[in-house]
């Protein structure tokens, strides 16, 4: 299985984001780049001002491809006590926690605010502490921010708690609340802060983008079968003589089983699934087709497709994306 990566596409989203937005860019390159691979923020990063990691092994493998700062998601800070890249920006939530890390040497920090989601956070209380051990060590944060938990839907409420929380001077120096939904925000007076994070919009899924990725696999046979005949495991039969492929991709590679119709394209036209998919591979119905072994069959050539398998999956499209990995060949193009 290959997972097909449009470069030009991804630099090209980037340019329109920026364009509208007129902020900071911080490029999410978190969870292998929502599947597009980690190693695609090297093509990128004269285009954006940072990037976003979640993890300290997702910050320390990108610091070895980026120099620009690479923002690193709270929760654990050990990691970031020891030594390691000193672009890397761990962020803090609370006043013990950015005491030690300063007592480790680093300078650098983010504070993550809580204005809702209850996830991670400072409280108003913690703030309140960070501030004064702010003052009293004479240092700033490298940025601010907090997090949307309803998009669009709760940016209003979350924005206007985020302001309160942040009025203080020694927190405005680079403020950031918003994700992609800022697209839909821009140009409508909405303080859109200092920077947006951009995830999901920069890999092609928003208004007016291209997708940057393929997801593509080998059919490694076809044979012609009977009605009555069994398909993969299980105890599904023909109900009509067909051509049948065999192609490399199953659900260990992200091709999920599921109680809806799952379809592969083969040559533009659209190939149902036949049975379930097997580990390691799923069968495709190409009556009429006149493909061969050795080509490609895409589970995803556009947007629809994606969008097709989250509603089968019964999920969002961010998981549909993260699911490629481990087996699955990288090609960037």
């Amino acid at each position: 299985m290959q997972t097909v990566v449009d470069l030009s596409r991804l630099r090209h989203n980037i340019r329109r984001i920026r364009a509208t937005l007129g902020n900071g860019f911080c490029a999410v390159v978190k969870a292998d780049a929502y599947g597009h691979g980690l190693a695609a923020a090297g093509y990128i990063e004269p285009l954006v001002d940072c990037f976003l990691a979640a993890t300290a092994d997702e910050a320390i493998a990108l610091a070895s491809i980026v120099k620009r700062p690479i923002l690193a998601l709270g929760g654990d800070i050990e990691p970031y006590l020891r030594a390691c890249e000193s672009n890397i920006i761990p962020t803090v939530t609370d006043a013990n926690q950015l005491t030690a890390l300063l007592r480790s040497g680093r300078k650098c920090f983010s504070v993550a605010v809580n204005t809702g989601m209850n996830r991670l956070g400072a409280s108003e209380s913690k703030l309140a502490e960070i501030a004064e051990l702010c003052k009293l060590l004479n240092v700033k944060p490298w940025s601010v921010y907090s997090h949307l938990y309803g998009g669009i839907a709760s940016a209003a409420a979350q924005s206007a708690e985020f302001e309160r929380l942040t009025a203080d001077g020694l927190w405005q120096s680079r403020r950031h609340l918003y994700c992609s939904c800022a697209l839909a925000l821009a140009g409508a007076g909405v303080n859109l802060y200092d920077m947006t994070r951009c995830g999901i919009a920069m890999y092609g899924y928003a208004e007016g983008l291209d997708i940057c990725m393929k997801v593509r696999a080998k059919i490694v046979a076809i044979s012609r079968v009977q009605a009555g005949e069994h398909i993969g495991y299980g105890d599904y039969t023909l109900d009509r003589d067909a051509v049948i492929a065999t192609v490399r991709i199953g659900y260990a590679d992200g091709l999920r089983r599921c109680d809806k119709q799952l379809y592969l394209r083969v040559r533009g036209n659209m190939c149902p699934v036949i049975g379930v998919p097997c580990m390691d591979y799923c069968m495709i119905d190409v009556s009429g087709i006149p493909c061969r072994v050795g080509e490609y069959a895409y589970l995803i050539s556009e947007k629809s497709d994606t969008e097709y398998l989250a509603k089968c999956y019964g999920t969002i499209i961010y998981e549909v994306l993260t699911g490629f990995n481990g087996r699955a060949e990288r090609v960037y193009v």
